[in-house]
């Protein structure tokens, strides 16, 4: 079962490294003439939508792929305690059946 995991987890991780950038690259416009540089500050809010950056679709899946991975992890911690604690449980049981303390 854990190949099983690791192999999905691979899977998923090749997925959003293929899938992120192809997305971030289709928001982003591109212009065939560099920009102007600017002679002084301008907010971001008057800036035209071309100028702005598509930040928040990358922040999005930062988090998203740092969630599932902390998911993964967590649930991998899970099933190595639980097999810990089956194994200490046997030991417990085969030491009350031998009567050695």
């Amino acid at each position: 079962m854990p190949v099983l995991m690791r192999t999905l987890a691979a899977v998923l991780l090749t997925v959003f490294c293929l899938v992120a950038p192809v997305a971030a690259a289709q928001s982003a416009p591109s212009t065939s003439q560099p920009p102007k540089p600017q002679s002084e500050y301008v907010p971001i809010d008057q800036l035209p939508p071309q100028d702005q950056l598509p930040a928040a679709p990358l922040l999005i899946s930062a988090y998203s792929f740092v969630m599932i991975v902390f998911f993964l992890y967590v649930v991998s911690l899970a099933r190595r305690l639980t097999s810990v604690q089956r194994d200490v449980d046997r030991l417990g049981a085969t030491l009350k059946h031998t009567g050695k303390p």
